[in-house]
C-alpha cells in the first residue's frame, strides 16, 4: 500500500492509501510520524496510525465541546463515541481528565447549582438529571447535601411571585401542581406549601 497526503482546510492533512481517501490528521501529527508521501506502509503501521489520529481528533473536538459549555465525563465519552469511537474517546476522556478540563465534582457542583437556582427543581430531579449526566452517587450525594433546601418555602415563594391572587381556575392551579411534581417536589411538601399559603381553592387528594 502507498501512502500520500494532501493539505486540507486549516491545520489538516488528508490522507489517502493506494489514491483512494482514508483519514485525515493534524499537520503536526503527520508531520511528527515521519511517513513521507509514495512509501510503503504496511496494515499494521495503517491501523496503529488510525488509531493515533483518531485519539487525537477525539481529543481535539473535545476541547472544542468544552470551549462551548461543560460536559461531565461519560456525557462527553458518549458524545465523542458516535463519531471516533469507544478506544479513541476514552483515551481523549482521559488526556482532558488528566490536564483538568473535565472534573465530575466541579460539574456536578455548577449544573446543580444552575438547576436549584435558576430552574427551581427540587433535590429529586436534580439528582436524577446528574444521574442521567453519568454523575456517581456518591458526588451526587454531596453536592446536594450543599444545597440549603427548603421545598415548601421554596414552592411558596413560586407561588408568591406568579399566583399571588391565587389561580384563576381549577385548571390553572392542576398545571401548576403538575409541574412543581416535575420538578421534583413531593406530594407533601406542594400540599404543605398551599395549605401555609392559604390559597381560597379547595385541594383534594385527587388533585395529586
Amino acid at each position: 500500500m502507498i501512502i500520500k497526503s494532501k493539505a486540507g482546510n486549516g491545520n489538516k492533512i488528508h490522507i489517502y492509501i493506494d489514491d483512494e481517501y482514508a483519514l485525515t490528521v493534524y499537520d503536526d501529527y503527520w508531520h511528527q510520524n515521519g511517513f513521507k508521501d509514495g512509501e510503503a506502509i504496511t496494515e499494521e503501521e495503517l491501523a496503529s496510525l488510525k488509531e493515533e489520529a483518531g485519539f487525537r481528533l477525539a481529543y481535539e473536538k473535545g476541547l472544542d465541546y468544552l470551549t462551548r459549555r461543560s460536559y461531565s465525563k461519560k456525557e462527553l465519552y458518549r458524545k465523542l463515541k458516535l463519531k471516533y469511537g469507544e478506544s479513541a474517546s476514552e483515551r481523549a476522556i482521559e488526556k482532558l481528565s488528566y490536564f483538568g478540563y473535565l472534573n465530575d465534582e466541579d460539574f456536578a457542583n455548577m449544573y446543580a447549582k444552575y438547576l436549584f437556582e435558576t430552574k427551581k427543581f427540587d433535590l429529586r430531579r436534580i439528582s436524577t438529571e446528574l444521574k442521567l449526566k453519568g454523575i456517581d452517587r456518591e458526588i451526587i450525594e454531596n453536592v446536594t447535601k450543599t444545597l440549603d433546601n427548603e421545598p415548601i418555602t421554596r414552592i411558596i415563594e413560586m407561588l408568591s411571585t406568579k399566583y399571588a391572587n391565587g389561580f384563576k381556575d381549577e385548571k390553572t392551579k392542576k398545571r401548576f401542581v403538575a409541574k412543581l411534581q416535575r420538578m421534583g417536589y413531593s406530594w407533601s411538601d406542594i400540599k404543605s406549601a398551599f395549605s401555609e399559603y392559604e390559597i381560597n381553592i379547595i385541594i383534594s387528594d385527587d388533585d395529586f
